[in-house]
């Protein structure tokens, strides 16, 4: 993937993680999930395995998010790094 677009995928990215209603979304998913786990009987393994699971599954989907946006921030510094290189007259002719 080119800088631009780990740029552009930042960019979305972190528009997303700043969406009021994306933001109650994950809450409300997470709370719920949690108040179903913590009413969950001992008995009932798999089902406290399976809340276990979706919510690490909701936590990996805002890790992936999170994640676009450091690389669109690293993307953008290597960006602006490289149009500030100096190129030597050798290298600007392309020799």
């Amino acid at each position: 993937m080119t800088h631009e677009k780990d740029v552009e995928r930042g960019s979305r990215a972190a528009q997303l993680l700043r969406d009021p209603m994306l933001l109650e979304a994950f809450e409300g998913v997470a709370s719920a999930i949690h108040e179903k786990w913590a009413s969950c009987p001992v008995r009932d393994r798999e089902g406290a395995h399976e809340l276990h699971l979706m919510l690490k599954l909701l936590n990996d989907l805002k890790s992936v998010l999170e994640t676009a946006v450091t690389e669109g921030n690293h993307a953008l510094k290597e960006i602006e790094f490289q149009k500030k290189k100096v190129l030597t007259p050798a290298q600007w002719s392309g020799r």
